[in-house]
């Protein structure tokens, strides 16, 4: 099986293995040799030429279930939709249902057969590793000797800490297809050459684990002050996008069907926080701009070098390298108030912004290059630093999470979606207004209130996405009772079955009236997600869920909690209640 690997699958990877002086092939331990011989094949098998599509996504819907009677609610708002079955507006795929799985959690927290059941639960299909800043400081090998330069960080490789093969492992129990992250700062530091051939050195270890890993992503928001070699050695957009082109050109030579992108921005300007002290430039960047950035997710205090894209875009056959462009965007970043439930909701409207700004640079810089999709593959509704801290916990995050999921899905301004994070590690809010505590994390993890591994709001809206919608997204337009407050995302499946999720941010109660689906009889089934504490004063700031009118606590929910069931007759409009502030999804059968 091994040797399946790296001879059949691909072709001359055996060969430079063999041809590599001993001290510089992979290692293939004990443990990675089982591995290959008794794991199936991880990654993309024959990924499309145009990065993060996949024509061939199918989804059945949900087994149907005898459920209980849809809840009749006090409402005085009606929203009539008219679904459109047969005008498909946009394909959806695995790659929108993402998260990272950051090397500096416990290596057994991600491999248990709990955690397989709320990955499964949530949907993820698409999962990004060493996770974040990390991919600067990683050396997958442990190889301190040869690369001092990251000693310090030694402590990525403990045992007690998620490897890489333990990554594998997650890829295998789950199904979802790899991003690894690669470390940038080596060929920053020690030689774009030398990274090139660590690389590809870390490719074929991960084929001997069983794994043929698609995607690499070179580095990670190496436009920041915060991450290695900054301060250390010279960073700036012209360095790294000439390290990057020796990567990809290196990588594609010896694995062909390797995809790989790089980190960039999609704005110029910086946003103005009177609250912001300007930090103090280490000279090693030749300029830089302090304080937060659309398009460049740094620290609130943190330096982001000027000219980064205009600076990778001009490296002669950097552009045409690329597969993608990596963005990142924790969306509010003020540290001197606090935000409004308006203004986080506002916030997943800068989907367009992000596909414009790109597109603005490489027309501004290379013009004749194709301007390759782009992936957000770090994001949250607020970032931790900021006076919105606490919203990650509440649940406004499920309505916000529920909401991109749709936009991107629907507006095509992004081909891949990756929420920061399946876990991270639970924080002390600096600036309390929207709560005490905030999580990144889809599970809690390293919280002193909350069990490891419970989820959190957010999950909510991945687990009600993974029932309720089909591989193929379908208009759905409101034909009376134009509320703002109400969206519907709208679908088939590959079995004929609609799937519809409904977000409702009003303060009031709506019957939703579906038009358009009744052929013949039909009958459906339903879950909604609503605020723990709907009677508060803002319910979207409460720190839970209730599932279906239950606190959700077991997994997998599909079978865990009974489906609410609605009904109707050929030529009838399906009718049914939705909470105020609730994220509803339906299945209807035929």
């Amino acid at each position: 099986r091994l040797l399946e690997f790296f001879s059949c699958s691909q072709p001359h990877g055996l060969e430079r293995h063999l041809l590599l002086p001993p001290n510089m092939r992979p290692r293939i331990t004990a443990t990675a040799l089982a591995a290959a011989l008794t794991a199936p094949v991880c990654g993309v098998q024959g990924a499309s030429s145009i990065a993060f599509q996949n024509a061939e996504y199918s989804k059945s819907a949900p087994t149907k279930q005898n459920g209980v009677s849809w809840p009749s609610l006090d409402t005085e708002k009606s929203t009539y939709v008219y679904v459109h079955t047969s005008d498909e507006i946009a394909q959806p795929t695995e790659f929108f249902f993402g998260s990272n799985v950051p090397v500096y959690v416990a290596g057994d927290f991600f491999n248990t057969d709990d955690m397989s059941t709320k990955m499964a639960t949530a949907g993820q299909s698409f999962l990004r590793y060493p996770g974040g800043s990390s991919a600067n400081k990683l050396l997958w090998d442990a190889d301190y000797d040869s690369y001092p330069y990251f000693s310090g960080y030694s402590w990525m490789t403990a045992d007690s800490k998620y490897s890489m093969e333990d990554f594998v492992v997650t890829i295998n129990n789950t199904g979802a297809t790899p991003l690894v992250e690669l470390n940038a700062a080596l060929s920053l530091v020690y030689g774009s050459d030398v990274g090139a051939d660590y690389f590809i050195q870390m490719h074929e270890q991960l084929l001997a684990y069983g794994c043929d890993v698609a995607y690499y992503a070179f580095g990670n928001e190496n436009y920041g002050g915060w991450e290695p070699p900054y301060g250390d050695y010279p960073v700036n957009g012209t360095l790294y996008g000439e390290a990057f082109l020796v990567a990809a050109k290196a990588l594609k030579k010896a694995y062909p069907k390797i995809q790989i992108g790089f980190v960039g921005e999609y704005d110029y300007t910086s946003v103005a926080d009177d609250s912001i002290t300007p930090a103090s430039a280490p000279a090693a960047a030749s300029s830089q701009t302090s304080g937060p950035r659309r398009g460049a997710s740094q620290p609130n205090l943190g330096v982001v070098i000027d000219d980064w894209m205009e600076d990778i875009l001009s490296v002669d056959g950097a552009a045409d390298a690329a597969d993608f462009v990596v963005i990142h965007e924790y969306y509010f970043k003020t540290t001197s108030s606090v935000p409004t439930n308006v203004e986080l909701l506002e916030e997943v409207g800068q989907l367009s912004d992000m596909r414009d700004g790109v597109a603005d640079f490489f027309a501004e810089v290379v013009p004749e290059a194709t301007v390759p999709p782009i992936i957000l593959s770090e994001f949250n509704l607020v970032q931790l630093a900021s006076a919105g801290c606490g919203a990650t916990l509440q649940f406004i995050n499920t309505i916000w999470h529920a909401e991109i999921l749709g936009e991107a899905i629907q507006g095509g301004d992004v081909a891949a979606l990756m929420s920061f994070s399946w876990a991270d590690a639970a924080e002390n809010c600096s600036n309390t207004g929207r709560g005490t505590r905030g999580d990144y994390g889809l599970v809690s993890y390293g919280s002193d209130t909350i069990e490891d591994g419970t989820p959190t709001t957010q999950f909510y809206a991945y687990a009600l996405f993974n029932l309720a919608f089909g591989d193929s997204m379908v208009n759905s337009t409101i034909s009376q009772g134009t509320s703002t407050k109400i969206k519907t995302y709208a679908s088939t499946f590959s079995d004929g079955s609609v799937g519809i999720v409904i977000v409702n941010e009003d303060s009031a109660a709506h019957t939703m009236r579906f038009d358009g689906l009744t052929t013949g009889a039909i009958t459906a089934n339903g879950w909604v997600v609503a605020s723990s504490d709907p009677d508060a004063e803002d319910p979207l700031s409460a720190d839970g869920v209730t599932w279906n009118g239950e606190t959700p606590d077991t997994f997998p929910l599909e079978t865990s909690y009974t489906p609410y069931s609605a009904s109707a007759s050929e030529g009838e409009v399906l009718e049914v209640d939705v909470p105020a502030y609730s994220v509803t999804g339906i299945v209807v059968y035929y």
